[in-house]
């Protein structure tokens, strides 16, 4: 179809020209439609473009001209094989067309791959059944502060820690090998009757809000959008996001919200021992029928609630067994149904600890792990209390034959140092340090633990402790900081040390463990013989899968270098032995001889070699296999 213009003054058309109705042409309507990408490059693809259109122009010129020669002739035949080739050259501009058209597409969508934003996913669940989370513990009010006085606290002009500017040490987070935050509670805190200047942050005021004081006052939005951006900037580095769940409460929330509060027969509000500041719950409204209390159930739901619309990856429950596994039969599922990879950490260890509220018998982790928890602290805080190496590696067959008997896809933190103890450092030095980050890397059944702090060989040794403030937050003037440990009770600077090669070893550590993640996460563990080590100092196992092995070497003693013989079955007198966890620690040396090693080692090192024993399990020694996913 097109338009046709005659000039013409020849009187025959002239006269004979006569107006007729135009023709109208019913299109059949198309639906709208917004073109999407895939509309754009088939356009591509099928559109021929000008290099195709200048031929075909071409070919029609030849086949007018063809057509006035006879058939036969020699100006026929000329024309009739250039409008062949003409053909063949038209089909080549097509087809190269089409390909530019494919190429165009393909370079558009790559672009459009690599600006692409992938929406987030939760994983920790999945990611502590996989023993693949490796925790670093924080307090937001500290964590980025700035003591620019250097007098150890927080004083009015100095910055104080808030959502906003604790971003600027996430990509250091990430750096350490970090891949989820620990956030102790964010909550306000209760100024009565209170311990420290700033108040405990384990004794919160309400369970639904934030603490104001964790907002920026330059920012114009409220505390809990900050707390969702510095979620998003977590999980755009690849870093999950857990918050405390405290286990017990303030005094005003008693004097607030007594129907959710454990009293006493002479009606006042029971206090944990040791805590003057905080106010244990009541879980039962009938403890002899084991009814839940449905005010204390609702406020924990609202909780959840609450955490899963900030973006909250998982709760870490304070003192677990503070509150009945049926209460957590309920919670953990309820949290479920909103978020199938939310995750739960059960504080709870394998001793009482000093809650008066016995609720799960004999503090067991398996209660925990029963009533529904992914992962459970394990007692390694303790080490420090091992005098032998055989204590170490007992513990770690008590708890994987504990995991025989449970359903699959449980774990423990590899905690060495919580906020509630004191430091690796302050008991240790730097080399014991690096002797924890080593063992958090290579034991079984292990999501290694820090608090921030401990990258860098903080001792945590606050000199205004134990002192009196001229002013305060709360009503107690006084400055309660316990030596050794992270300061929860006051308004202290951001947690630092002088060792910054601690956080290079941990970091080095945790790219080992990566690199060796299928032995590490599923490998057997496989406690070796030794001989000559009359004090019990030398830890030696193996770690095995698939025919890789993995020779785990340290000296638990922090003051004295120690010999010994290992004994590693299949292991020949050729094996070079390669320290995959390289550090600049006091050096040791070995021997290596058919089947055992000669060590002489260097106070408080660890060494982790890779070996050639593919048949290591079926050599008459105790095998401890890691139970799987299934």
């Amino acid at each position: 179809m097109g338009d046709c213009v005659i000039n013409t003054s020849f009187s025959l058309l002239v006269d004979n020209t006569k107006q007729l109705p135009a023709i109208v042409c019913v299109q059949r309507k198309a639906p709208k439609c917004i073109p999407t990408d895939d509309d754009i490059m088939k356009s591509n693809i099928n559109s021929f473009g000008n290099a195709v259109g200048g031929v075909t122009n071409k070919i029609t010129s030849m086949f007018e001209i063809k057509s006035n020669f006879e058939q036969g002739t020699r100006e026929y035949n000329l024309l009739d094989y250039r409008i062949k080739c003409g053909q063949l050259y038209q089909q080549n501009a097509i087809d190269k067309t089409k390909q530019q058209g494919v190429e165009k597409a393909t370079q558009v969508q790559q672009s459009q791959k690599a600006n692409e934003v992938i929406p987030y996913k939760n994983t920790l669940k999945t990611d502590f059944h996989n023993n693949d989370v490796k925790l670093m513990g924080i307090v937001i009010r500290t964590f980025n502060a700035k003591d620019k006085d250097g007098n150890e606290l927080i004083d009015q002009g100095e910055q104080s820690g808030t959502f906003l500017n604790a971003i600027e040490r996430l990509d250091e987070i990430k750096d350490l090998g970090i891949n989820t935050l620990h956030i102790l509670p964010p909550h306000p805190i209760g100024r009565k009757q209170a311990m420290g200047t700033a108040g405990s942050l384990y004794s919160p005021l309400d369970f639904l809000q934030l603490d104001p004081m964790l907002d920026d006052p330059n920012d114009p939005r409220d505390v809990k959008e900050e707390c969702k951006e510095f979620i998003n900037e977590c999980h755009k580095r690849g870093i999950k996001v857990m918050f405390d769940l405290p286990s017990c409460s303030s005094y005003e929330m008693f004097l607030n919200r007594p129907e959710l509060m454990a009293i006493d027969e002479n009606g006042v509000a029971i206090t944990p021992q040791g805590w003057n500041d905080i106010r244990m719950f009541q879980p039962f409204k009938d403890q002899t029928k084991r009814t839940l209390n449905p005010a204390l159930l609702k406020m924990h739901k609202d909780y959840i609630d609450m955490l899963i619309d900030l973006g909250v990856d998982g709760i870490r429950a304070d003192v677990s067994r503070a509150k009945p596994t049926e209460f957590w039969d309920i919670l953990i599922p309820y949290s479920r149904k909103k978020d199938p990879e939310f995750a739960w950490l059960a504080e709870t260890y394998t001793y009482e600890d000093a809650s008066p509220q016995l609720n799960m018998e004999k503090d067991r982790p398996e209660d925990a792990l029963r009533a529904g928890f992914d992962s459970f602290y394990g007692q390694y805080h303790i080490f420090h209390e091992w005098t032998k190496a055989s204590d170490l590696i007992d513990y770690v067959v008590e708890n994987l034959k504990m995991t025989k008997k449970l359903k699959p896809n449980k774990s423990l933190i590899g905690s060495f140092g919580t906020h509630d103890d004191i430091s690796i450092m302050y008991r240790g030095g730097e080399k014991f340090t690096n002797l924890v980050s080593g063992l958090q890397a290579v034991l079984p059944m292990t999501n290694p633990y820090i608090i921030d702090g401990y990258q860098s060989g903080d001792y945590y040794d606050y000199s205004y402790r134990d002192k009196l403030a001229a002013s305060s937050f709360t009503d107690s003037n006084t400055y309660v900081a316990h030596a050794g440990k992270l300061d929860i009770f006051n308004l202290s600077r951001k947690p630092g040390g002088e060792h910054p090669e601690i956080g290079e070893f941990f970091s080095k550590a945790m790219k080992m463990r990566d690199e060796n993640k299928d032995v590490i996460t599923k490998g057997s563990f496989i406690p070796l013989q030794k001989e000559g080590d009359p004090n019990d100092q030398i830890i030696t196992f193996a770690r095995h899968y698939k025919g890789k092995t993995l020779l785990v070497i340290a000296n638990r003693d922090v003051n004295n270098r120690e010999t010994g013989i290992v004994k590693v079955p299949g292991l020949k007198k050729n094996q070079k032995l390669v320290n995959l966890l390289p550090s600049i620690d006091e050096p040791s040396k070995f021997q290596v001889e058919n089947g055992q090693i000669k060590c002489d080692l260097g106070t408080a090192r660890i060494h982790v070699f890779e070996i050639n024993t593919p048949k290591i399990e079926k050599s008459g020694l105790k095998v401890y296999k890691q139970k799987q996913k299934v």
